[in-house]
């Protein structure tokens, strides 16, 4: 379906409403179908005419407010038939995230109503580096951004989202329209830059890692199906590495249930499940890709310690 817009501008696509787990799914099915015969162009196209982008938006925001075990088998399921565009997506809902938890309930709806168009949002940071907030400084005349930040996003997406602190250490978000051709000094409009609230950083980080864990259960759901199919699958030396890939899609999944239920509870503001609290839960989800060897750069020991840390802190 589509919407007019004002005279002299482009007809534009309105993506569906996905409300029910199910519709969420055969949509998820329908662009892994694709994959195999649409360019990387294509299956973005598609993507954003599917009604994805908006799943963990709330409803009165205008979103389907999808639970993240729903949002998580979805991203699997691209997944297994390509890996760089569930990647994109892990990306996208990231940045999404983030936005839930700034500014106000008219910047917000502002915001996710870009998502009606198709749009995407992308952080202009690894998912390494969420932990580390980029710093706005200030001068006589506007904020400014480090002049490398808008260059590290992707080209395909239509907005820069950049977690940052300013010089008195308050959180911000930084939101840019993307354009890759344009040159940039890193001076920021006051419109461009919301307040963050406190210990948004926390669940945004557990959001990615819970995504990048359904991306690695995606591919190894894969792995197994190609195992199983081929007849090499038959010999006897086969057989354990079929079996560890099935342990390994079996934690995951349980580990990925844990987490996309706790951050349910939080995003939602029950009291027994602080953001702290959900955080150790997805370095918990971490070490297990680390021990799974899913991750790489990754220090199981570091990841340990932290979680050690945090917990005598309780």
């Amino acid at each position: 379906m589509g919407s007019v817009t004002p005279l002299g501008e482009r007809l534009r696509f309105v993506p569906p409403r996905l409300g029910a787990d199910v519709d969420v799914l055969t949509v998820a099915r329908t662009i892994a179908e694709n994959c195999a015969v649409e360019s990387p162009g294509q299956i973005h196209a598609r993507i954003a005419r599917s009604g994805l982008l908006a799943l963990s938006v709330p409803t009165e925001l205008g979103g389907a407010d999808i639970t993240n075990d729903v949002l998580s088998q979805a991203l699997a399921i691209i997944s297994a038939a390509d890996a760089a565009a569930a990647h994109d997506l892990v990306e996208h809902f990231t940045a999404l995230e983030f936005i839930r938890n700034a500014g106000s309930e008219d910047q917000r709806k502002a915001l996710f109503a870009r998502l009606d168009l198709g749009e995407t949002f992308a952080l202009a940071i690894s998912a390494a580096d969420l932990d580390q907030a980029v710093t706005v400084t200030e001068d006589d005349y506007a904020l400014r951004l480090p002049d490398d930040v808008a260059g590290s996003v992707r080209g395909d997406a239509d907005w820069i989202v950049v977690p940052a602190v300013n010089t008195a250490g308050q959180p911000l978000l930084v939101v840019l329209r993307n354009r890759p051709n344009t040159s940039w000094e890193g001076l920021l409009r006051a419109d461009q830059v919301v307040f963050l609230a406190q210990g948004a950083g926390n669940l945004a980080v557990s959001v990615s890692t819970l995504l990048k864990a359904a991306v690695a259960l995606g591919q190894k759901q894969r792995e197994l199906s190609a195992l199983l199919i081929d007849r090499l699958a038959g010999d006897g030396a086969a057989r354990p590495v079929i079996g560890e890939i099935f342990l390994a899609i079996e934690l995951l999944k349980a580990q990925i249930s844990s987490l996309a239920a706790n951050i349910d509870a939080a995003q939602v503001g029950a009291e027994n499940v602080p953001f702290r609290s959900v955080r150790n839960n997805a370095i918990t989800l971490e070490i297990l890709m680390a021990r799974l060897g899913l991750v790489e750069g990754v220090s199981e020991a570091g990841l340990i310690a932290s979680l050690d840390d945090d917990l005598r802190r309780q």
